[in-house]
């Protein structure tokens, strides 16, 4: 049996759009373009080797309720079952939706 690596990573990303994730009720699958990512002290970092590119992320819906394709998305998020995906219950700061400008 393989065992996950406990890892996050802070990304900022640009919100290309969204879609209801097709597994997981209440959440979406994001389509982001990643603009930074910053590992988190004591984890592995996955996900800053996708700087510069789109990635797809799942989100709980209701963290995006105010987002709009050009938001940009500050979230902790980890690479899990191959799939990017951000903190179910994020800590204050480590998630914010600022409008586009």
């Amino acid at each position: 049996m393989v065992q996950a690596i406990d890892n996050r990573t802070d990304l900022t990303a640009r919100l290309v759009g969204t879609e209801p994730h097709p597994r997981l009720a209440g959440w979406d699958q994001a389509e982001v373009e990643v603009l930074d990512a910053e590992p988190v002290p004591g984890y592995a970092d996955l996900l800053s080797r996708n700087v510069g590119q789109r990635l797809l992320l799942a989100v709980p819906s209701r963290l995006l309720a105010d987002a709009v394709p050009g938001s940009v998305i500050r979230v902790r998020a980890r690479l899990a079952t191959g799939e990017a995906m951000a903190e179910s219950r994020p800590t204050p700061g480590t998630f914010a939706v600022e409008p586009p400008t």
